[in-house]
């Protein structure tokens, strides 16, 4: 557990010490906009169910449960909670047997497959794949957003999203991150997702999904599925990311962010039997960004490389006997601008094999455990940076144009 968080009144000294000293694009939170109570505190209420009164929920899953997650992770949630303050409520659920906060009483047996509720489920991605099948129908019958367990979170929900999605006169009602997963074809990532309660796409994007889920227990030739054969391949090219190639066949690959390849049947769909017309929709109603800027800034830099990122990170930053060289001026280059210019830095675990190393497995080892909140350092750094500052950048969505690949006439689950 991290260390528990500073009184107000340490707060408020610290919110006077150092605003002469905040980076170019930031500016400090008042305390008093954030929820002081102690990290032991918090992890406590996350812990616990909590009422669902507006659509400002955070949505979170961790299948074994929140004393289960590893440190780094834990830390990650309770940042959110300390961040975002009352305005936003953080729900983490699970599917422990018995747990207050297992999935079972929010959502329904009917949204999942059978694997799911027999706990059935197998292969090397129980996990994520759990995850996938959980997002989609809380943000249905909720609203809100969901936002992996893995992911720093360096700015306001209001401020990346909501504010546009409550806004009557805007047209948007998702909002998300968007990445190329073939040449020239944009995908939405389902890591972050926002939308208000009951809407339109998020129901029919996760009927897709669960429909792959049929008669399997695992993601194995999801790729091949009758909805989804009619599409490439996932096949990033990561040259443009500053990435290596991966370490796995793209068959697997798809597999595994299967639900990015139903997103794309569904963006390209028009259902003659209702009039849903995925194309408009995802051209008009859609706020998207641009996820190397907004999520994945971090690996960009480094070559997608756990190893690399981890060396940054461990680095004093402060303290007695630390020189800033080449190196110190890196990794500072490198805080500053994650926590100015990027909205999210998601740290994944896989899939497993495609990269040499990821930062997230390495904070998972126990040797490692403490090291994205060892004092002085720069991933300490990073964490007071994602509660304590606040961007003065706009965020600047992508205009996204009616596809340009060939537009499905069948319904949603109708084979093709």
């Amino acid at each position: 557990m991290a260390p528990s968080a500073m009184s107000a009144v340490s707060e408020q000294t610290i919110f006077s010490t150092v605003k002469t000293n905040v980076p170019p694009g930031l500016k400090l939170i008042d305390p008093n906009r954030l929820d002081l109570r102690s990290d032991d505190e918090i992890a406590a209420w996350i812990q616990k169910p909590h009422p669902i009164t507006s659509d400002k929920n955070i949505w979170a899953f961790w299948r074994q449960g929140y004393v289960q997650m590893p440190p780094w992770v834990q830390r990650n949630v309770i940042n959110w909670v300390r961040r975002l303050g009352p305005d936003w409520t953080v729900h983490l659920l699970d599917k422990v047997p018995g747990s207050p906060t297992n999935v079972a009483h929010y959502v329904e047996s009917s949204y999942f497959p059978d694997a799911f509720n027999s706990d059935t489920m197998d292969g090397p991605d129980v996990g994520p794949h759990s995850a996938d099948l959980v997002r989609l129908p809380l943000i249905w019958k909720y609203g809100g957003v969901w936002i992996d367990v893995g992911t720093f979170l360096f700015r306001n929900i209001d401020d990346i999203c909501w504010k546009q999605i409550e806004d009557p006169t805007n047209p948007y009602e998702v909002a998300g991150f968007v990445i190329e997963m073939r040449p020239g074809v944009d995908c939405m990532l389902n890591g972050f997702v926002a939308a208000k309660r009951g809407n339109a796409f998020i129901r029919r994007w996760h009927d897709i999904y669960l429909a792959l889920w049929k008669g399997v227990t695992n993601a194995h030739g999801f790729h091949k599925h009758p909805l989804l054969q009619h599409l490439p391949l996932l096949c990033p090219p990561v040259d443009k990311f500053n990435c290596p190639n991966l370490n796995m066949m793209m068959e697997a690959f798809s597999d595994y962010l299967a639900a990015f390849m139903c997103f794309e049947r569904l963006r390209k769909l028009i259902d003659p039997s209702d009039g849903f017309n995925g194309p408009e929709y995802y051209s008009n109603h859609m706020l998207l960004f641009p996820a190397l800027q907004e999520t994945y800034y971090f690996q960009q830099q480094t070559n997608w490389s756990g190893t690399r990122q981890f060396e940054l990170l461990t680095a004093k930053r402060t303290g007695g006997n630390v020189v800033r060289d080449e190196k110190w001026q890196a990794a500072e280059d490198f805080v500053t601008h994650a926590l100015a210019d990027t909205s999210t830095m998601k740290l994944s675990h896989g899939p497993a094999g495609a990269l040499d190393s990821f930062l997230a497995d390495l904070w998972d080892c126990e040797e490692h455990q403490e090291k994205d909140n060892v004092e002085n350092t720069f991933a300490a750094y990073l964490r007071y940076g994602s509660v304590h500052f606040d961007q003065t950048r706009e965020m600047v969505p992508i205009k996204m144009g009616w596809p340009s690949e060939e537009v499905l006439i069948c319904g949603v689950l109708e084979s093709n």
